[in-house]
């Protein structure tokens, strides 16, 4: 059995600066109501017109400080020929920098599973760190340059250099949003939440910031203590008119997550709808994930924008809707957007494992276990596959760290991996033993998904094994499917292609709550957006007089 992900919270994500400084979070909430903030080509412009008349070393640096952007390269790469043409002064830094830019090909951060195993000097991220480093040299004062290179450390499990990378760049903007949160992401990402949640819980900026008051009131869910923003959070949604939607959608979507979680329904999906207004591709990962408790139906321009733009949220639609090939697509792009982080590579080597593509999931376990040792998903994948190979050593060496490390959140799956390993060495009863106790143990979590989950996976490597009870076998787990399930159970299901075994998930919009309806009126001939949360299985489009709301 292997793990399912990890309850998701509005942690903020940590992305390559170029594309953080796309999102809304990066600029002021006194912009233009959803205005996209770019890399400022205008700004690239008056930097490279200020060095064609001085062509200094120092005017220089400042066109350089612009390949942070990625989509600026090309033309900050002119300026470079430009510069050796007219034989302009310049330092070695700054002549290693462009060598460097006119090496990169410009891709994005992407692990492929053929590069997983190459050594720290050969490891496809040394192009960026080298580019990140020459830039660095030429700008030290450059903080986002700086997040970039903490990110790609991370991802190459240099802690200790991320960690310097992540102070650094505090110490260099200590009120820049970005860097504020991306650090508060940083310590989550390395067990230290409590001290994201001091230094959000403590800023100075965080009181008037719906972002940080976002980050705070999720983080203090994440280790169970009590936020001393929500309650100031909800009057900031309602106080501040001159917010534009864009920037309160974490905001909103953390509201509504502790809202639920009180038990609060109708004040919940208020507070989604407001999230769901403008959302950015971390609120639209959270709205798929958790579609089913707000029964919102996700649909419109803005919510379908946020779609198309959030590689974590296609990944759990399309898992959702088991469409694995698509799933995979956006499992690698999202990798790419953040190689530190465990999600996308748990996801993928699930997906392989399903697909029995073995050494294809261990591949990717090893480079994730690389960025992110002590994660319980990835070790517990792993597990299962030195189980299934009878590796019986090394499987156990696995599941002593994770029953130290995660005791109650691992030993049910430690239970049932035991009893796969025993089902490969032939040991059948041993093995139904094992895998009995894993189930109980699930049952007494209240955990009767899990607990279906389970019967699965031994339902299937019964068959695999040769289990002389295996018909018996599969019968529990169409019982136990019948009571309980999840969506990896269907997507399993699916790829294995075994119509014996039946799990129906609701994965489409229909009896859910629209956040709009459209409403025609015959007499005056007229279709106006009524605005509010519908009931149940409402229509997209109601004729007055005629229908009802």
């Amino acid at each position: 059995m292997k793990s399912t992900l990890p309850i998701r919270r509005l942690i903020p994500k940590w992305r390559p600066v170029a594309t953080t400084i796309n999102e809304p979070e990066a600029g002021s909430h006194k912009a233009p109501p959803n205005k996209v903030i770019r890399g400022d080509e205008a700004e690239l412009e008056r930097a490279i017109a200020q060095w064609r008349v001085e062509r200094t070393p120092g005017f220089l640096g400042d066109v350089l400080a612009f390949s942070v952007h990625r989509a600026l390269i090309p033309k900050i790469l002119d300026v470079g020929a430009e510069a050796r043409k007219l034989n302009a002064v310049m330092t070695t830094v700054q002549s290693s920098l462009i060598n460097e830019l006119n090496r990169t090909d410009g891709d994005g951060n992407l692990l492929p599973a053929s590069a997983l195993d190459m050594s720290i000097e050969t490891h496809p991220f040394q192009q960026s760190i080298r580019r990140l480093r020459a830039l660095l040299r030429s700008r030290p004062d450059n903080s986002l340059a700086l997040l970039d290179m903490a990110q790609l450390q991370s991802a190459m499990g240099k802690s200790k250099a991320a960690e310097r990378s992540i102070q650094t760049a505090l110490s260099l903007a200590p009120n820049n949003r970005t860097v504020i949160r991306t650090a508060a992401r940083y310590w989550v990402h390395t067990g230290n939440a409590e001290l994201a949640h001091q230094m959000l819980r403590g800023h100075q900026r965080t009181p008037g910031d719906p972002w940080l008051m976002a980050s705070e009131i999720a983080i203090a869910d994440l280790i169970g203590a009590p936020s001393s923003f929500l309650s100031k959070g909800r009057r900031f949604l309602i106080d501040n008119k001159s917010f534009s939607n864009s920037h309160l959608t974490e905001l909103s979507g953390a509201i509504a997550a502790e809202e639920l979680k009180s038990g609060s329904i109708k004040k919940a999906r208020h507070a989604q709808r407001i999230a769901l207004l403008a959302p950015n591709d971390n609120m639209i990962a959270q709205a798929v994930e958790n579609r089913q408790l707000f029964n919102i139906a996700l649909e419109g321009a803005q919510v379908e924008s946020a779609l198309a733009n959030s590689h974590e949220a296609q990944v759990l639609k399309a898992w959702l809707e088991r469409k694995p090939d698509l799933a995979e697509l956006h499992a690698k792009a999202w990798h790419g957007e953040e190689p530190f982080s465990s999600r996308p590579i748990q996801l993928l080597s699930t997906l392989y494992l399903f697909q029995g593509e073995y050494k294809q999931s261990e591949q990717w376990l090893a480079a994730g276990l690389v960025a992110d040792p002590l994660d319980r998903g990835l070790q517990i994948n792993l597990a299962f596959l030195k189980a299934r190979a009878g590796q019986g050593g090394q499987m156990l060496a696995i599941l002593r760290r994770l029953r130290t490390q995660h005791p109650k959140e691992s030993e049910g799956y430690a239970r049932a991996i035991e009893g796969l390993f025993e089902y490969a060495q032939g040991h059948f009863d041993v093995g139904d033993h094992m895998y009995g106790d894993a189930v109980r143990y699930f049952e007494q979590s209240k955990r009767l998904d899990l607990a279906s989950y389970c019967r699965l996976f031994q339902a299937l490597y019964a068959l695999e094994f040769n289990h002389p009870q295996a018909q018996e076998i599969v019968k529990l787990a169409q019982s136990a499917l019948k009571i309980s399930s999840t969506p990896d159970s269907s997507l399993l299901i699916d790829i294995r292609s075994k119509p014996e075994f039946q799990s129906k998930l609701s994965n489409d919009d229909q009896g859910m709550r629209r956040m709009t309806q459209l409403v025609f009126d015959p007499v005056k001939n007229t279709l106006m957006v009524k605005d509010g949360l519908t009931a149940v299985g409402a229509k997209a489009v109601v004729i007055k007089g005629k229908d009802a709301f």
